[in-house]
């Protein structure tokens, strides 16, 4: 009975691990990480780096291109074997016009809601165009606080 039983034990651990494959690891690709990088570069590819690298090693090698948008990652962000790295284009951000925006547009800009933008929109019917940046000061629920945040995406 328990040589049965130790047949039928072996022959499953031979199953379940005969069609295992060791393989010898060469030491020299434990010292290394291949990363693919992909986008805004000249040269998109596969690179080999020493393990330990960061994406500012990263970037020494790829060469990303003038629009390139490295501005979100951290320089110092160590890289691991297989990563996929997309480097998007810079993001053109478009200046919205306080003269010529309707509701929608100006409920784009950091904190006008739907009512500051119908606010904005009656203001220029009553009063007409804006004749400087400041002047949105002038629509009651906008102060400084709020013009500091919208003065950089604000246009005439």
């Amino acid at each position: 009975m328990y040589r049965k039983l130790i047949i039928l034990i072996f022959i499953i651990i031979y199953c379940a691990f005969g069609t295992i494959r060791f393989e010898k690891i060469d030491t020299d690709e434990m010292k290394t990480i291949e990363v693919e990088v992909r986008g805004e570069l000249d040269d998109p590819g596969v690179y080999r780096l020493p393990l330990g690298s960061t994406f500012n090693d990263l970037l020494s090698i790829v060469h990303p291109k003038e629009d390139a948008d490295i501005d979100t990652v951290s320089l110092s962000e160590r890289l691991y074997n297989r990563q996929l790295i997309v480097i998007d284009r810079k993001k053109e951000e478009r200046l919205i016009s306080i003269n010529s925006a309707d509701i929608d547009e100006l409920m784009t800009l950091p904190g006008i809601g739907r009512s500051t933008a119908e606010k904005i929109v009656e203001y220029r019917k009553n009063c007409g165009s804006f004749l400087k940046l400041e002047d949105i000061m002038l629509v009651k629920g906008i102060g400084q606080a709020k013009y500091e945040k919208i003065k950089e995406h604000i246009t005439l």
